[in-house]
C-alpha cells in the first residue's frame, strides 16, 4: 500500500505533463518580451501620476521599451492565454524626467497612455 494521497501518486506517474508543457510554451513565447517598471495601481490618471515609486516589474509584448496602445502586459514573463491583469492606471518613467500613465484593462491590453 502506497503512502500519500491520490494527487501525490498521480503527479508521480506524470499526469501533470500537459500543465508542464503549457508552462513551457508560455515561457518560450515570451522569450523576447521586454520588462519595465511601474508604480502601484491607481483608480484614475491623476492619482497614478502622483502615486508611489516605480516598484512593480511587468513584461509586455511590444517592440519599444515601454508598452504602447494595444500591447499586452503580463505580470510574469510568460505569455498566458487568457491573461488576467488587475485593471487600472499605472505610472511609468517616460524618460527625460517625465512620467506617463498607462491605462490597462483586465486582459492586460494597454488601452491608452496619458502624460503626467
Amino acid at each position: 500500500m502506497a503512502l500519500g494521497n491520490a494527487n501525490t501518486s498521480a503527479q508521480a506517474r506524470g499526469k501533470n505533463v500537459a500543465t508542464k508543457r503549457k508552462r513551457r510554451k508560455e515561457t518560450i513565447a515570451a522569450r523576447n518580451y521586454r520588462s519595465f517598471s511601474c508604480g502601484p495601481k491607481a483608480a484614475n490618471h491623476p492619482a497614478s501620476c502622483s502615486g508611489g515609486p516605480l516598484g512593480n516589474v511587468f513584461t509586455h509584448n511590444g517592440s519599444s521599451a515601454l508598452p504602447t496602445v494595444n500591447d499586452i502586459v503580463y505580470t510574469s514573463k510568460r505569455a498566458r492565454n487568457p491573461n488576467s491583469f488587475e485593471a487600472g492606471f499605472y505610472k511609468v518613467d517616460g524618460g527625460g524626467g517625465r512620467f506617463k500613465a498607462l491605462e490597462i484593462d483586465s486582459a492586460g491590453v494597454v488601452t491608452a497612455t496619458h502624460n503626467c
